[in-house]
């Protein structure tokens, strides 16, 4: 298995989004169209979350080792970025 790749030798890279990315992306654009400071935060917090489920998929049931590594510098991006 290389790094890019999957068991059988497909690429891993570019997949079909799942729930998580498509809710992270959906809310982050509903955060910026909020009209109240408070819905913003929420929505905001909200595709924070989906991210750091996507993310944590990734780390255990990732495809390649991209994915994985993928999985493991967003988690480490959210944790610094709420922790900082």
């Amino acid at each position: 298995m290389g790094f890019f790749t999957d068991d059988f030798g497909r690429q891993t890279i570019a997949q079909k989004p799942n729930a998580p990315i498509v809710g992270w992306a959906l809310l982050g654009a509903a955060s910026f169209m909020a009209l109240e400071e408070k819905n913003r935060r929420r929505l905001r917090l909200a595709s924070s979350v989906c991210l750091a489920v996507w993310a944590a998929l990734e780390v255990t049931a990732g495809q390649s080792g991209f994915r994985r590594s993928a999985g493991v510098m967003t988690l480490s991006w959210l944790w610094r970025r709420t922790s900082g």
